[in-house]
């Protein structure tokens, strides 16, 4: 891959962006309410855009094993082009697929059960991430469409408009929150989210936030937390929160640029790469107070970070970390709540979206 490839792909994948937020997971909890402990990890690697290779890796947490294309294993094909996002509703996996564009739909031990088309005529949308609410998932694509799919059906039953690219969703005090980043008309990217009311599935209003809006998920707080990534240049990336009440950026956190994040109660976990130092850096924010602090405690470091992911039984983060070549199998790493490495495994090529099986 040339230089110019390299940082056409980076720029792609980076507009696409672990899924632990309330809208996205489905965990098993027992009759006191504890979520129950999980069996294995599920990564969706993203793969190279337009190669048709991306992957979803499975690892068993009881004998450590890592089976680096469980998809293909499972099924005898392979998953399709370019992963974007993938979640948990109703002891179902959800993979969106931007490339190919379509929704792969699996049971939990990943063997496929549909394909979900999301095409306009012939062309494809290009879906980007997937929320759920009161039996019905809802796709935002880069064509500005919100796809409603029926998770009985498995059929698309509606379809409406966001805004320029959307990149992102979430519900949260039963609204759909969708981020237009305007990632297709670069330099000149989109500054918005829009709220989407639920019963009549239309559009009410667009909240202006910081630049090139991308990854939203829903707090335990009910709060919504927004990843905005700048204008790689003039424009820093930013951390937000909305209030759903009141539908305005209530915070935006300082020095809180990142590649990706995740929820866990109070604890905001983000993780960045820095392509002057090419470094990585994982921190940890109190909501409470709004106090940040290096997450790693150990002195060991991860060489690309892409994703993080937390898993809400045991409070152990995963972070993801592509090779740095972008064409080679990538690594998960799994740190203890304190920050101390537990554990890491071999996935395919660039690891994004993770997923607890429990």
């Amino acid at each position: 891959m040339n230089k110019k490839s390299v940082l056409y792909f980076v720029s792609a994948m980076f507009f696409a962006l672990i899924v632990t937020s309330c809208t996205k997971n489905d965990p098993t909890t027992s009759k006191t309410g504890v979520v129950s402990s999980a069996q294995s990890v599920f990564v969706l690697n993203q793969g190279t855009m337009d190669q048709d290779n991306s992957t979803l890796t499975m690892y068993n947490l009881a004998d450590s094993v890592a089976t680096t294309d469980w998809f293909t294993s499972q099924n005898g094909v392979g998953l399709g082009d370019t992963g974007n996002d993938m979640a948990i509703y109703g002891g179902k996996i959800y993979i969106v697929m931007n490339v190919s564009s379509y929704v792969e739909v699996t049971d939990l031990k990943g063997k496929a059960l549909t394909q979900i088309p999301l095409f306009n005529g012939t062309v494809a949308r290009q879906p980007r991430e997937i929320a759920f609410y009161q039996n019905k998932a809802y796709v935002c694509s880069f064509d500005s469409s919100v796809v409603r799919i029926d998770t009985t059906s498995l059929a698309v039953d509606g379809i409406t408009k966001a805004g320029s690219n959307p990149d992102g969703i979430c519900v949260a005090d039963g609204k759909l929150y969708v981020s237009n980043s305007g990632g297709l008309n670069y330099p000149d990217y989109a500054n918005t989210v829009s709220v989407i009311d639920i019963p009549t599935f239309t559009k009410t209003k667009n909240i202006t936030v910081v630049t090139n809006p991308f990854t939203l998920k829903t707090g335990t707080d009910g709060k919504v937390y927004l990843l905005s990534r700048g204008n790689y240049g003039s424009i820093d990336g930013a951390l937000q929160q909305i209030d759903p009440s009141t539908d305005a950026v209530t915070t935006t956190y300082p020095n809180s640029a990142a590649v990706d994040f995740a929820l866990n109660g109070t604890k905001l976990y983000y993780c960045n790469f820095d392509y002057t130092t090419n470094a990585s850096t994982v921190s940890v924010m109190d909501l409470t107070t709004n106090t940040t602090s290096d997450f790693i405690t150990d002195g060991t470091t991860i060489p690309l970070a892409s994703g993080i992911a937390v898993d809400s039984a045991t409070g152990n983060v995963y972070i993801a970390s592509w090779a740095s070549d972008y064409v080679s199998n990538g690594t998960v790493y799994c740190y203890s709540p304190a920050g101390k490495k537990l554990f890491s495994f071999t996935s395919g090529v660039n690891p994004w979206k993770m997923v607890f099986i429990r």
